[in-house]
């Protein structure tokens, strides 16, 4: 079954709920990272400080799917985000309560989790898949949709896009 696609509000739901939990600000960059970059729970679970380079997360070899690497840019929200929840760590960005750096099989419950406690249908990868489909509902070409999602056919990117209201009332009275 493919990954829920979530809308604003929903968006907004996981946050206010995130901000209630223990570790607010590591809930926080989690949530952000898959709805603004759309990153996946391996990518999570590796993640390191030194990765966030400037303004661009650089994803090494090896630690993508098809051990693939990857850049992308990063906004201020994100930077800020990543040091509210860092406080001047360096090392691993997420680790679980006990210390112990998260699998991504641990990001995956983490993220199932938070969803379902917020009340909101989705999963780990449901802010991939509303990256994916925010960007074609707003023009972005699915060759750029595919690159930041680190795809290596544009066949499976159009997997990760559905189809919104919006987009079919601009193909209908555009």
């Amino acid at each position: 079954m493919r990954a829920t696609i979530l809308n604003d509000k929903q968006f907004d739901k996981l946050f206010d709920f995130a901000a209630q939990m223990n570790r607010p600000a590591m809930y926080r960059l989690m949530l952000l990272l898959t709805k603004k970059l759309g990153l996946r729970p391996m990518e999570l679970a590796g993640l390191e400080t030194n990765w966030f380079i400037n303004d661009e997360l650089r994803i090494p070899l090896g630690h993508s799917k098809r051990k693939q690497g990857r850049s992308i840019p990063v906004d201020a929200e994100i930077l800020t985000a990543l040091h509210d929840h860092m406080q001047g760590e360096r090392g691993r960005v997420f680790r679980n309560g006990a210390g112990d750096v998260f699998t991504a099989n641990g990001i995956s419950e983490a993220m199932r989790r938070i969803y379902r406690m917020a009340g909101v249908q989705g999963s780990c990868y449901s802010g991939r898949r509303s990256m994916a489909t925010r960007m074609v509902d707003n023009n972005v070409n699915i060759v750029v949709v595919s690159k930041v999602l680190g795809h290596s056919s544009i066949a499976t990117t159009q997997h990760y896009v559905g189809v919104t209201d919006a987009m079919m009332r601009k193909a209908l009275f555009a």
